[in-house]
């Protein structure tokens, strides 16, 4: 132990060992961090299509309750995620990379506060093997992806340009991006998981939430026979997709966060929670998703009970409280079950699950015949072109370019399968 006065002893990890480091000098690196991710984050919010004003003020709150509680973006960016993607508003996937910045920007100016150490970067021993293996194929995987040209004539369809592997490693480079303020947080703070914690529960009940307001609008809240499939405001779900029920299926667990301190107020929430992300579950009708929903949170709460029981606390009343989280999804999926939508798709498994090993192995028929292929594959983001340069069974993605005639914009399709696109737009009053 050191001291810093005598008889005052620092322990570490105590709140004054936090303290010591959160008054630690800014470093030069640290500085030009800060000064990049400030101009990313003021040239984002200048040039982005709307309300810019708005969301550079966000921006700026965000920077300043940052800088006096360094872990807020624990709680914020996992709730945010799932219930700020703007893109049918603008026009443009640029939605998350502005969120992306914000919380880039958010680490510059946390870099300055709080120094990061080299333990922070460094991931010693075997996960470091796998996070080092997963960097490089997903480096080489990019590469590949960016060589393999698009359609003759160019293509403003995002899934057939070579750009889309960017697109799709991006959530990636994201996650490495934050890791280092992620351990930094948990080497310095003894609440970091619960701030995690708590972010990731707020992400499905904002989700619930907005799909039972949505669905008391357009039907009976709780009709689960319509076919009506929700989307939400995840704008990849447009070609389809199980994006929401595995997002929900992942952060179903985190509502055992309520139990380290199971008061009323917290288990309201929790419960809340639960039933707002369980409905949101049900409307997907995604067969895979329940499943996946209801093993991750078994799985969640044996973990509980163990931890419960290492840390000599009743095995009986942990096991009772982690039971209740999954009591009440399982009991609302049981029931979306018995309806006439689920209970036709159910009686569709072994014939869908054919149908869908037939298509992975006519996309895998497709790639190249050698040794490299079959080690590292065709690069990330090219089966669609890869299917539109082959042309199996005569189907192939829709193409089509923006092209000008003077100062009249228009686009032509080359035509094949369906291509869906979606477009928030105004109304007017008819007269």
């Amino acid at each position: 132990m050191t001291s810093t006065r005598p008889g005052h002893a620092i322990v570490p990890g105590s709140y004054q060992t936090r303290r010591a480091t959160s008054i630690v000098r800014p470093t030069l690196a640290g500085l030009v961090v800060a000064a990049v991710c400030l101009a990313s984050a003021l040239a984002i919010a200048a040039n982005y299509p709307l309300a810019r004003w708005v969301l550079g003020g966000a921006l700026a709150l965000y920077a300043l309750a940052l800088w006096r509680w360094p872990a807020l973006w624990l709680a914020i960016i996992p709730a945010a995620l799932p219930a700020l993607d703007l893109t049918p508003w603008t026009g443009m996937d640029v939605s998350r990379r502005g969120r992306t910045r914000s919380s880039s920007s958010r680490s510059g100016f946390w870099s300055c506060e709080r120094r990061l150490g080299r333990a922070d970067f460094v991931v010693a021993g075997f996960p470091g093997v796998v996070l080092a293996l997963a960097l490089v194929s997903c480096l080489l995987s990019i590469a590949l992806g960016l060589a393999l040209p698009g359609p003759e004539g160019g293509s403003d369809n995002p899934y057939l340009r070579p750009d889309n592997a960017l697109r799709l490693a991006k959530g990636f480079f994201v996650a490495l991006a934050l890791l280092p303020f992620l351990r930094q947080s948990m080497r310095t703070r003894g609440d970091a998981m619960v701030w995690l914690g708590a972010g990731m529960m707020a992400g499905p009940g904002s989700r619930g939430g907005g799909d039972v307001g949505r669905a008391c609008r357009l039907y009976r809240s709780l009709d689960f026979t319509t076919g009506y499939r929700v989307v939400g405001t995840f704008s990849s779900m447009h070609v389809g997709g199980g994006h929401i029920g595995a997002y929900i299926a992942m952060a179903l667990p985190f509502l055992l966060v309520c139990l380290l301190r199971p008061r009323p107020l917290t288990l309201l929430a929790m419960f809340g929670v639960a039933i707002c992300a369980s409905y949101a579950l049900v409307v997907t009708f995604a067969r895979a998703a329940y499943a996946a929903a209801l093993v991750a949170t078994f799985a969640g709460s044996l973990g509980w009970a163990w931890a419960g029981r290492r840390r000599q606390k009743s095995t009986f009343a942990s096991a009772v409280l982690s039971a209740l989280p999954l009591l009440l999804v399982g009991v609302i999926v049981i029931a979306a079950l018995d309806t006439g939508v689920m209970t036709k798709r159910l009686q569709t498994v072994a014939r869908d699950l054919i149908y869908r090993e037939s298509n992975w192995t006519g996309g895998l028929g497709l790639r190249d015949d050698s040794l490299f292929t079959a080690l590292f594959g065709m690069g990330l983001g090219t089966y669609p072109r890869v299917v539109l340069a082959r042309k199996p069974d005569g189907r192939f993605p829709t193409n089509f370019v923006v092209e000008h005639d003077g100062a009249y914009p228009f686009c032509p399709l080359t035509a094949g399968l369906p291509v869906y696109l979606g477009q928030k737009v105004s109304s007017r009053d008819q007269d």
